[in-house]
């Protein structure tokens, strides 16, 4: 799994491939607000989507 972080110029800012990398949900919620937008695997996903990656991660 890749996960990138694209600013509003649609350039990638940040991507990492280890699930402890991405931001908790209150620094993808700042980032948001701020213009950011996120991939996993190059598919644009929404924070709803981070939050079940990262519960699936939790579970295992």
């Amino acid at each position: 799994m890749k996960f990138e972080v694209i600013n509003d110029r649609g350039m990638t800012v940040m991507s990492c491939t280890a699930f402890s990398c991405i931001p908790e949900e209150s620094e993808i919620s700042s980032m948001l607000k701020a213009g950011y937008k996120f991939k996993i695997d190059g598919k644009s996903v929404n924070k709803r989507k981070i939050q079940e990656i990262r519960s699936i991660n939790n579970e295992m």
